[in-house]
């Protein structure tokens, strides 16, 4: 059912915990106003990752995300000003899960390697249910450059957190003694190319699919000496 809007838009709320959950549309009953725009923000978000990541963000307009989401183009534009600004908020929620996901594991895991596994499976499950595993964080180049750069910082700082709990693993022994730095690249390339084959309704869950890419983290990272002896 169609929304129309109000005239004067209301200030936006940018929180940095609300998270888009699966499903989301766009006549959620929500308590007060702010609550109910930055849940439809949200939403719009996630739907648009979504749409980005099967057809990429060249080939989505958004006429395509507002009839998906069953609202009007000019309900788009009253909670972004432009399809730039909307696909830098795509990264950003990729990124806020990542954090999040990340943080999380952390607090939860006390070895190297079970924190390692426990953000991979999370972060897997994550992408792939609530965005539809989004091929848009590949894509910079509809970015503005100031936008691009906030990113690229984001993402340089996520992945040394990474490198530094292989590190960690490596000394704690959970992990077996590797290059940290080509380690994270090897299992992010892998889960970030994810977008060019996975199907919410394929075959595979997401949680399926983490579980099987840590088996190969697994064996390609766990200490030797862990495994029994074949004879």
């Amino acid at each position: 059912m169609s929304q129309s809007i109000e005239a004067e838009p209301k200030p936006r709320v940018r929180s940095a915990t609300k998270r888009a959950t699966k499903g989301a549309r766009w006549n959620n009953a929500v308590s007060g106003s702010d609550e109910q725009y930055e849940l439809k923000r949200q939403a719009v978000i996630a739907e648009a990752s979504k749409a980005f990541g099967r057809h990429g963000s060249q080939n989505v307009s958004l006429d395509e995300i507002a009839n998906a989401l069953n609202v009007t183009k000019p309900a788009l534009y009253y909670y972004f000003k432009s399809k730039q600004e909307l696909i830098y908020e795509c990264h950003e929620l990729a990124m806020k899960i990542g954090d999040q996901v990340l943080k999380d594991a952390i607090a939860s895991e006390s070895t190297g390697y079970e924190r390692i596994t426990a953000f991979m499976r999370n972060y897997i499950t994550h992408l792939t249910d609530q965005m539809g595993a989004p091929a848009i964080l590949h894509d910079f180049s509809a970015m503005t450059p100031a936008d691009r750069k906030k990113i690229t910082a984001r993402r340089r700082k996520f992945d040394l957190q990474l490198r530094n709990i292989i590190e960690e693993g490596i000394r704690d022994g959970s992990i077996a003694p590797c290059d940290a730095r080509l380690a994270v690249f090897w299992f992010m390339g892998a889960i970030s190319s994810i977008p060019q084959w996975y199907h919410a309704d394929g075959g595979l869950t997401g949680d399926q699919v983490g579980e099987v890419f840590i088996r190969f983290l697994a064996d390609g990272i766990r200490p030797q000496a862990a495994y029994p002896t074949i004879s």
